[in-house]
């Protein structure tokens, strides 16, 4: 796990669910336990990935962005465009795309239209580094989800869309 992640290895047990319950009756023991178990499934997942495309030398973050400019019509980004698109600050896409420039992976050419902005295109050696890491990666996903039918596949989206539903719960006053 990530250590920026801070998620009991146990879930509470049932007992210590219930008395929380008992004193603060705002304590729902399913939602905690629920609440507990996807942020445990996601620091487990979010660790794992980062050892999946490490053996890659890539981080999450930038096979985000290679696997961005690979799947965009046209082959091509503004920087601007992919911070906004995966939620980041200019500065953090700015320090990746220095590195993914430095391994030679993306290259960075003046826009068509406005020489003010950059626009980020994979190079040879970046289409060539996803043609080598897709192939396992799509079979990991496949096996990640393997013990769910389709259904179940259908189901878990629906109830995750839920949970982002209920986000704002956490900040709003």
């Amino acid at each position: 796990m990530s250590a920026d992640w801070f998620i009991p290895k146990e879930i509470p047990a049932d007992q210590i669910l219930h008395e929380l319950s008992q004193q603060y009756h705002e304590a729902d023991p399913s939602a905690i336990e629920a609440a507990l178990t996807l942020l445990k499934v996601a620091a487990e997942l979010h660790g794992t990935l980062g050892q999946h495309f490490g053996r890659y030398n890539l981080s999450h973050g930038r096979f985000v962005v290679l696997i961005m400019l690979h799947t965009t019509p046209g082959g091509e980004m503004c920087c601007s465009d992919i911070a906004d698109s995966v939620g980041v600050s200019r500065a953090t896409m700015t320090g990746l795309l220095d590195g993914l420039e430095r391994d030679e992976l993306i290259r960075r050419v003046d826009h068509r239209e406005d020489r003010r902005r950059i626009t980020i295109t994979l190079t040879a050696n970046g289409r060539r580094l996803l043609d080598q890491i897709l192939p396992d990666h799509f079979r990991r996903v496949a096996g990640l989800m393997s013990n769910l039918s389709a259904n179940d596949r259908k189901k878990l989206l629906e109830l995750l869309g839920k949970v982002r539903a209920g986000i704002a719960a956490l900040v709003k006053p």
